[in-house]
C-alpha cells in the first residue's frame, strides 16, 4: 500500500497536530521530501475559509459547514496534495476528508454516506492513503483545549458521536488506519507510526 499522503485523524485535543509535526521533521531530517498541510486550510482560499469556520463570530449551518470544508479541501487537494505526490514529495495532513465524515455526517448527524459521497466528489475520490487515528476519551480532549475554536468548543456530547464516528471509520477502512491511544507518549504514538508506515529506515 502507498504511504504518500498520510493523515492525522482524531477528535480536537486528541494530539494529532503535534504527532504530524513531528513526523514531518523526522522525515524531512531522514532526506525524505514532505509538505505538512492542515485542513481547514494549506491554501490561499483555504485559509479564507478556515477563519470563517472556526470564528465565534459566525453562526454556520450544519449542511452550510459540511459544503465550506469540502470545498476547501477540494482546492487543497487540486493546488497542493496531487501535485506534490506526482512530484514524489509525501504529504503529511492534520485532518482530511475523513473529519467531515466523522464530524459532519455524524456528530452533526447528517449521514454518514451522504457526507462521505459529498466529499469523495469534492476529493475527485483522492483519499489519504493512510491515516492515523488518535483515539481518546472526549472529556480528556476537552481539558486539553485553552483557546477551543467555535468547533472545538462544543458540547461533550457531541464528541462523543464524533469518536463513535471515527471508530466507525476505522473498523470499515482497517487496512488503512492505525488505531493509537491520544494518552499515550508522544515518542512511543511516534515510535509505532514508523513502524506500521515502514518508516523505521528511513
Amino acid at each position: 500500500m502507498k504511504n504518500d499522503y498520510i493523515a492525522f485523524e482524531g477528535i480536537d485535543g486528541c494530539g494529532k497536530s503535534t504527532l504530524a509535526e513531528k513526523l514531518s521533521v523526522q522525515l524531512s531530517e531522514s532526506g525524505v521530501e514532505n509538505i505538512l498541510v492542515r485542513e481547514p486550510g494549506g491554501t490561499k482560499v483555504g485559509e479564507g475559509i478556515r477563519n470563517l469556520l472556526l470564528s465565534h463570530d459566525y453562526v454556520v449551518s450544519e449542511f452550510t459547514e459540511a459544503l465550506l470544508f469540502a470545498a476547501q479541501r477540494s482546492q487543497l487537494i487540486n493546488e497542493v496534495v496531487q501535485p506534490s505526490i506526482n512530484k514524489n514529495i509525501k504529504i503529511i495532513s492534520d485532518r482530511s476528508a475523513y473529519s467531515s465524515v466523522a464530524y459532519q455526517g455524524v456528530g452533526r448527524g447528517l449521514g454518514f454516506e451522504k457526507i462521505f459521497q459529498l466529499n469523495d466528489l469534492a476529493i475527485n475520490s483522492f483519499w489519504p492513503h493512510k491515516v492515523i487515528l488518535l483515539d481518546i476519551n472526549p472529556e480528556i480532549a476537552l481539558k486539553r483545549q485553552s483557546l477551543a475554536d467555535r468547533i472545538g468548543s462544543d458540547r461533550l456530547e457531541f464528541f462523543e458521536k464524533v469518536r463513535e464516528g471515527y471508530l466507525e471509520i476505522a473498523n470499515k477502512n482497517s487496512d488503512n488506519f492505525l488505531i493509537l491511544n491520544g494518552e499515550s507518549s508522544i515518542e512511543h504514538n511516534l515510535s509505532e507510526i514508523n513502524f506500521w508506515l515502514n518508516f523505521d529506515n528511513s
